[in-house]
């Protein structure tokens, strides 16, 4: 699989991975919509927590081709196109969601809130006294990924005058058992969940997984499609199958090799999670609909994340009298209403103002493709 292929402009998506996002995105949206009328909350808050990692390792395998071509390119000017499309991708968005729920919660201007801006709510700890935008947390570790993660490899390879994919493979695992390592000398057991799990210090190798997932599927892509799909398949249930026995574990029990052992679940869960939708990506495309489908979902997927707990209080607000059943069918066309028009306002034409990489000249062997990429998130 070529780095064009895997991550391609919007003209030229991949459809299995687009779905993927997107369902990844409903099933953070649904439990959470669920959990709020008291349906079972356990269970889905475990759903979503996983669907959260998932996030993690496609947002490292999706944006492996752009920092690969930073490395490649050995220009300081691209880092700076990496992160100014990532910010422009990520930011206003969240600028908006932020804002709206700051004025419904009342915290507009606390020190909460200045936190949530400048995504420094869990960097370190729990900082906020009222946590009042939980999903930000996750949008904290990306943030502070694409800071981190590029700017110390092209400073390494800087300083080592390596550019090649080895170094990248190098970089990639020692960063990630850094985390490994700073979760279990400084991780604060007794309180996991809020205090390791959802801190940003803790949790930024789960990206870095993506990222070696991208490079060694970009080796062995072609072997991959000659994998029967019923294998995938069942590996796929048996990975899902024991990330959710291993969450609902901690989650009861407080199980404390269960914990330690959650992060490199998680990403083998959503590394296989990938390996099926890009598996399944030529049976997808067979189905015009389904891709169609899978295209519109991974758009929206984002706005999806940030706006649904707002549109949950909202309708939950408004019809207080009405049940779980009579508040889906309007909570799902509200939801894919809103992040359609604010896709189509808002999100697309700054997507279309993003700066492009300039294609470099041509690579020394054992390096990365010339051709700049374009991320499609």
């Amino acid at each position: 699989m070529t780095q064009e292929h895997a991550q391609s402009g919007d003209g030229n998506r991949v459809a299995g991975l687009d779905l993927l996002r997107g369902l990844a995105a409903l099933a953070v949206a649904l439990p959470h919509f669920f959990a709020y009328h008291g349906a079972f909350p356990d269970t889905f808050e475990t759903v979503s927590a996983l669907a959260v990692e998932v996030f993690f390792v496609l947002s490292g395998y999706v944006l492996a081709p752009q920092i690969l071509f930073c490395l490649g390119s050995d220009q300081p000017r691209h880092l700076r196109v990496f992160l100014m499309r990532r910010w422009m991708r990520t930011i206003p968005p969240y600028l908006v969601a932020l804002l709206l729920i700051s004025i419904l919660s009342r915290q507009l201007g606390t020190a909460d809130f200045l936190r949530y801006l400048i995504y420094a709510q869990n960097l370190l700890r729990q900082s906020n006294t009222l946590d009042y935008f939980t999903i930000a947390w996750s949008l904290s570790v990306e943030e502070w990924f694409y800071v981190a993660f590029p700017s110390l490899l092209l400073a390494a390879a800087w300083l080592t005058g390596r550019h090649n994919v080895r170094f990248a493979v190098m970089f990639g695992i020692g960063f990630c058992l850094a985390i490994v390592l700073a979760r279990f000398l400084f991780g604060d057991i007794t309180d996991w969940g809020a205090a390791v799990r959802r801190v940003v210090a803790f949790r930024l190798d789960s990206i870095g997984y993506g990222f070696l997932l991208y490079i060694t599927v970009n080796r062995v892509g072609s072997r991959l499609h000659r994998l029967p799909a019923w294998a995938i398949v069942s590996a796929m249930v048996l990975v899902t199958a024991s990330a959710f026995i291993l969450l609902t574990r901690i989650v009861e029990t407080g199980d404390r090799l269960g914990e330690f052992l959650f992060p490199f679940a998680a990403a083998v869960f959503g590394g296989a999670a990938i390996l099926c939708a890009l598996r399944a990506e030529a049976a997808i495309q067979n189905f015009p609909t389904l891709a169609l489908l899978g295209r519109f979902l991974g758009r929206v997927s984002y706005s999806t994340y940030l706006f649904h707990v707002i549109l949950i209080e909202l309708i939950g607000a408004a019809l207080q009298s009405a049940g779980l059943v009579a508040q889906l069918p309007l909570f799902l066309a509200a939801l894919f209403g809103f992040t359609t028009a604010f896709y189509a306002y808002i999100e697309r034409p700054i997507l279309a103002a993003r700066p492009h990489y300039r294609a470099r000249r041509p690579a020394a062997p054992d390096a990365f493709n010339a051709a700049a990429p374009a991320d499609s998130q």
